[in-house]
């Protein structure tokens, strides 16, 4: 096989994950905003009114939670600009696009260190992956928590190159990095650590004083978020949550206790940290490389590895009072899976002549099976997720019986680009139900409302039923739809995964039978609602309500002070 071909059949190789991500990407994805998403709407709002430079200013950098967002916001209104309208999805693509340069940076790493190019291979099929599901599909997050692992990783790489050009560049990254998550941060005191470390005097002494007036710039006019929660952990459950959250790749591996595995495989990934980070240090210090790029390497990985130790001790310390498994939310796996990163090349860099071939397939091999199993593990994930934001859009958009769309033309009401979402299909036949008590094309509604319970508690509607066996994706399932007399209020069936290895894997049956509903009464007006579940089934729908009521008191809603 010539040296071209083979190139080509590698090449291939390496876009087929990237290709299933962005398939996959595309299938869920949908725009309409989440959690802190609708602080852009306002965001553009006021900056479009905003008359003076100096309202621009403060509108772009003042502070998001902890954070300062200045890069989201600056993609969303260049997105608002260009196409007329704000659509999440552009913010997802680019957040998502962020996140792929990653790969290219990796290649750079191996071709200097003269590795050939199926070393590359593993690294998509670790990197790319649906166990990032959460940041995937929400547009502020995309950019905000890709961004700033991409960004800070570049600039650490560039801030040691041997050249004058890179260093610039860097120091302008510095900026844009810590503009786009509070925890970029770091790549101040880390850049200065391996400048120090490079002996470069002057290039050291710049990065402190750029430093400076960044640190200045950002904590002037701070004000400490009261949004989150004290932590009351001991301190064995601090290092529990510690090495839950460097091993939180390993969730999706076939096992029956996830925690404790993730657990376990932090503590792995922990000592190999340390272990790079002691020998590394002890190599830089004694100086005697045979390539000058053997130095940079061990650079770029002492202070990434720092960077992700010390962002895993910040949000273990601030995200504890949230509870443990919020340590190892798919919102931070990419800390994890980026150690991951950086110890596949201390195994692939020093290896010379014939060993490098078996070993690189052999890691290839364990990088793909990582990667179904991510997707088989968490396309439950991003199917709930796509349920639960068409619904709240539902809530949010219908505030009468009439399920007509409101008809502001006001400027705030279009900022974001109008969306086809599933439940246009439902509106005429949610009042003909309501009438009739059943309508659509789907049968068997009886039997399931049937073999489904319904429990109300003083704060919430408990729905369950262990029957529902559909494997249908996207917008398919079950939904909940309730009715008063003055309104409507829609809330998705989640499903479980499937436990059983055997049918995940050979059938593709990625749920569980049955399905769940927890829906808090504090998202509800005050009332007396009737039941109906909602079957979607592709093409078909059925809607069926039956005797079951809920009474729902005046609650008082749950608020989150924020600073936006």
């Amino acid at each position: 096989m010539t040296k071209k071909a083979l190139t080509i059949i590698l090449s291939l190789i390496l876009l087929l994950p990237v290709l299933i991500y962005f398939m996959v990407w595309n299938y869920y994805a949908i725009n309409i905003p989440k959690y802190d998403d609708h602080a852009l709407k306002e965001f553009i709002l006021y900056y479009s009114q905003a008359s003076t430079w100096k309202e621009k200013i403060w509108l772009l950098f003042k502070q998001h939670n902890e954070h300062r967002i200045s890069l989201t916001r600056l993609i969303s209104w260049w997105d608002y600009s260009l196409f007329g309208s704000l659509n999440y999805r552009h913010l997802m693509t680019a957040g998502n696009l962020l996140l792929l340069a990653v790969i290219p940076l990796w290649y750079e790493l191996l071709k200097k260190n003269k590795k050939p190019l199926s070393a590359l291979l593993p690294v998509p099929f670790l990197w790319l992956t649906l166990a990032f599901w959460e940041n995937m599909y929400w547009g502020m997050a995309a950019i905000q928590n890709f961004g700033v692992v991409t960004l800070t990783v570049g600039t650490l790489y560039l801030c040691i190159n041997f050249k004058t050009l890179p260093f610039a560049i860097s120091l302008l990254l510095t900026a844009v990095t810590i503009l786009t998550s509070g925890n970029g941060l770091l790549v101040l005191p880390l850049g200065a650590l391996l400048l120090f470390l490079t002996g470069n005097r002057k290039r050291f002494a710049l990065w402190l004083v750029v430093s400076a007036v960044e640190i200045f710039c950002y904590f002037n006019w701070y004000t400490k978020p009261e949004s989150n929660p004290e932590s009351k952990a001991s301190i064995f459950q601090f290092i529990k949550g510690y090495m839950a959250f460097l091993g939180s790749f390993a969730e999706s591996f076939p096992v029956a206790d996830h925690i404790k595995v993730c657990f376990f495989m932090g503590i792995i990934l922990f000592l190999v940290a340390i272990s790079i980070v002691s020998t590394t240090l002890f190599r830089i210090v004694r100086n005697k490389y045979s390539q000058k790029f053997e130095r940079i390497t061990d650079l770029f990985c002492l202070g990434t590895i720092l960077f992700i130790l010390a962002t895993a001790l910040i949000v273990v310390y601030s995200r504890a009072g949230f509870g443990f498994d919020t340590l190892v939310t798919s919102r931070y796996k990419i800390y994890s899976v980026l150690l991951l990163l950086v110890a596949y090349l201390y195994v692939v860099i020093p290896i010379r002549g014939s060993f490098l071939s078996p070993y690189v397939t052999s890691i290839v091999f364990l990088g793909i099976v990582f990667n179904i199993f991510s997707y088989h593990y968490h396309l439950v994930d991003a199917y709930n997720l796509r349920k639960e934001l068409t619904t709240s859009q539902f809530n949010w958009t219908f505030s009468n019986k009439e399920l007509k769309y409101p008809e502001d033309t006001s400027f705030a009401a279009n900022i974001v680009e109008k969306t086809p979402v599933f439940y246009e299909k439902l509106l005429p036949l949610i009042s003909v139900a309501d009438r009739q008590t059943y309508a659509g094309n789907s049968r068997g509604l009886t039997e399931l409302y049937d073999r489904t319970t319904f429990n109300a508690g003083k704060e919430n509607l408990t729905i369950e039923n262990n029957t529902f066996t559909s494997q249908r994706l996207q917008d398919s399932g079950i939904y909940i739809l309730l009715s008063s007399k003055d309104r409507y209020y829609l809330f998705p069936a989640l499903r479980t995964r499937n436990t059983s290895r055997k049918e995940l894997f050979l059938k593709q049956y990625y749920f569980a039978p049955g399905f769940r509903a927890n829906i808090p009464f504090s998202e509800m007006d005050k009332g007396l609602y009737d039941v109906a579940l909602i079957r979607q089934q592709g093409d078909q729908t059925g809607i069926l309500f039956q005797n079951q009521k809920v009474k729902v008191n005046e609650t008082k809603k749950k608020e989150v002070k924020v600073n936006w």
